[in-house]
Formats: C-alpha cells, structure tokens, sequence
C-alpha cells in the first residue's frame, strides 16, 4: 500500500452539547491548494469502520473520540464524531474536552482526512468546466483510512481569547497550535475600588488591610 495522503478542509459544523457531538464536513469536491479533487463519490470507508477512531492532528498517540456516521453528498462527506469523555481517574488536562469547547466556541473549525488513492486522472475537459481551471488532478475513487481535527485553521484571534478567558492554557495552546502566539494573547484585568475602613489604631497595616479587602472581593473571605 501506498503512503497515505492528507487532505485539509475548513467545515460547515454543528456542535451539540448533549452528545458531546460534531456534525462536519470532512471532505468537498472543491479545488484545493494543491489543485488536487476528492470525488466524495469515490471515498470507500469500509476499512475505516473497522475501528473509526478520530485523532488529533494524524497523531494515533492522541485518539479524541470517534466517528458514528458518514453522510455521503453529491459533493461532500459529513461525518458525525463523538468526542470521548473524561475517566473519572484522569488527572490534568483532557484533549478531547478541550477541543469540543473550541469547536463550541468557534476557535477551531477544520477536519483532515488521511487517504489511499484508488484510482485518479489529469482533468478532462468536463473536469475543468465542473471543477474550474486550476484543477491540476482528479481523484475518482480513494480508500478513506482516518480523518483528524486539524489544527491549522485555527482563528489566532479566537484562539488568544480562549486563551484569555481560561477555556485554554497558554501552554497548552502553543503544544496544539504550533503557530500560536501566546504573546499576543490578551490579558483579563478588572479595576475594583478598595474602600478601607481607617482606624486610629488599626489592627492590619496597609498592605494587610488591601489584602483582606480583596479576598472579601474574591469571595474568599466572608468576615
């Protein structure tokens, strides 16, 4: 068998929160940067229903939940993925939750699909009045192996506010999106005004007295 190829897309999606659910395109039959067509008519996943495990990045050390349905269009695959829940004895941070929040909120919208051509051709003149003139190649029947959330079309913008409101780690942020600036993430600040109450003999000094205020503030201190 051949190397697989990988092909990326940006989805029309839907997220449903109580099934902790995608619904997305996977594939188009548009032109993509390579000039390369994927024929959704063509796409065999018998292979892939096997074991239709969806990973992060075609990383199979980072599976995130699996696919339940593929859709077939006249012009795209849509595949329904359920994200996997935490275990109840996991410690730290749990990517599959993380990136259905930023699917939910938008920060991420891109699924790439990991193939074995079947069968392909130079475009044909059809081929170029369906597909346009920068059709370079056509491929007519392909042997779908894994499809990935990809991590490429991430919104920077989107991604520094996540980051800002807590949704993600900047660590973590930079290890997913190797092209995220973390610098560039805003930060959350909020004046609050202090009244400190002033005694002729206070108990706390300043600092002390600022101290007490704000954790009353946080809701940290109910005294």
């Amino acid at each position: 068998m051949s190397n697989p190829l990988r092909k990326q897309f940006n989805a029309e999606l839907s997220v449903s929160d109580n099934e902790r659910a995608v619904v997305a395109t996977i594939t188009t039959t548009a032109v993509d940067r390579d000039g390369e067509v994927l024929l959704s008519q063509g796409c065999d996943a018998s292979e892939f229903f096997q074991s239709p495990t969806v990973f992060f990045n075609h990383d199979y050390a980072q599976p995130v939940g699996k696919c339940v349905a593929i859709t077939r269009h006249r012009d795209r695959l849509e595949a329904k993925t359920i994200f996997a829940s935490r275990p109840a004895d996991h410690q730290g941070t749990w990517l599959p939750d993380t990136l259905l929040a930023l699917f939910q909120q938008g920060v991420i919208k891109g699924f790439s699909v990991g193939f074995v051509p079947i069968e392909g051709r130079q475009p044909s003149k059809l081929d170029r009045v369906t597909f346009g003139p920068s059709v370079r190649y056509v491929y007519s029947k392909w042997k779908l192996l894994e499809y990935s959330v990809a991590p490429l079309p991430a919104n920077q913008q989107a991604l520094a506010l996540a980051v800002s409101k807590g949704m993600l780690n900047a660590e973590d942020a930079k290890r997913l999106f190797p092209t995220f600036d973390a610098e560039a993430a805003p930060r959350r600040s909020k004046r609050v005004l202090l009244i400190v109450p002033s005694t002729k003999k206070p108990r706390l000094n300043l600092a002390q007295q600022v101290h007490h205020q704000v954790l009353k503030v946080r809701g940290q201190l109910y005294a």
